[in-house]
């Protein structure tokens, strides 16, 4: 309690300049799961979005299911999305459109809707990453997947909407196991880049200008304040703060636009909280995988 009473009275206006008027820490409004294979229950959450309606959408990897619940935390929907090579691997995204885009750690990119229909699965010889991870949508309407390898990239994909069809791929090198991406609104991609095996060890959250060019590392040391360890999740809010989610650490920390304030707004009661995303009313989801449930924050 006391700790909460120093850090209001040490609030940084500077915050305000990027809509935050006050900080909340370890304010946990409600939990969603719960460890079962029955529909509301989750084994492993490791990916998170939100549909054009708001609900929250949780990709399972224990159980190979997607689970979609209610702003309020009612189990609305699920469905299978199959297999995954390595678990854990993978992501969801929501886009434009309302369809759902799943990555599973393969070659294929599924399109689902939001009632559970296999409407497309996206494959190409031009598809050539080892391991499909993160995946998000650019404004241009075009995808981006990231390959979790030591020599990672991130693969920019151009998609025909009406045939289904890969266009055309780009590349962006320089990573070491980049996991989950998010965009901005000047279109500048987050890349987390975790450390979970290998010789190399990224631990920091890389952002990519619209030109598809480096243009700022955070960590792995950021300031005097924080080191990250395993960065798993990213998420901007409407005012452009970004959330990362340390798999490492158990912790949420935010970062203002141009991360010069940083802050760890959730530090207590997470077991490897994998991914993150922004819900309405200053609310984060953040799926707790290990404690087999997402957790609803308010952080503002």
């Amino acid at each position: 309690m006391f700790k909460e009473i120093e850090k209001s009275l040490h609030f940084n206006n500077k915050w305000k300049l990027s809509g935050i008027q006050k900080i909340y820490y370890n304010s946990l409004i409600k939990i969603v799961g719960g460890f079962g294979t029955n529909q509301g229950k989750l084994i492993w959450p490791t990916s998170l979005t939100t549909t054009l309606e708001g609900d929250l959408v949780v990709k399972d990897s224990g159980s190979g299911c997607v689970q979609i619940y209610s702003t309020d935390g009612r189990p609305k929907q699920r469905f299978s999305y199959g297999f995954e090579p390595v678990k854990g691997l993978g992501d969801i995204t929501c886009m434009k459109n309302g369809v759902l885009l799943v990555t599973s750690g393969t070659k294929i990119i599924q399109l689902f809707s939001k009632d559970g229909e296999l409407i497309h699965e996206l494959k190409s010889p031009k598809l050539t990453w080892p391991y499909s991870y993160g995946v998000t949508v650019l404004k241009s309407n075009k995808i981006a997947v990231s390959d979790w390898t030591n020599g990672g990239k991130i693969n920019i994909i151009g998609v025909d909407w009406r045939m289904n069809a890969v266009l055309k791929t780009q590349t962006i090198e320089g990573f070491y196991r980049p996991v989950r991406m998010a965009v901005n609104e000047n279109e500048d991609m987050l890349v987390a880049e975790g450390q979970l095996f290998g010789r190399f060890q990224g631990c920091c959250i890389k952002i990519i200008d619209r030109e598809r060019s480096l243009r700022k590392t955070i960590g792995p040391r950021h300031g005097k304040k924080f080191s990250f360890e395993n960065p798993s999740g990213v998420t901007v809010d409407g005012h452009g703060n970004f959330l990362v989610s340390d798999q490492g650490q158990n912790c949420i920390v935010m970062f203002n636009p141009d991360s010069t304030l940083c802050d760890v707004v959730v530090s207590e009661g997470l077991q490897g909280p994998s991914d993150i995303t922004i819900l309405d009313h200053g609310l984060i989801a953040v799926a707790d995988c290990y404690n087999h449930c997402v957790k609803l924050f308010r952080y503002k």
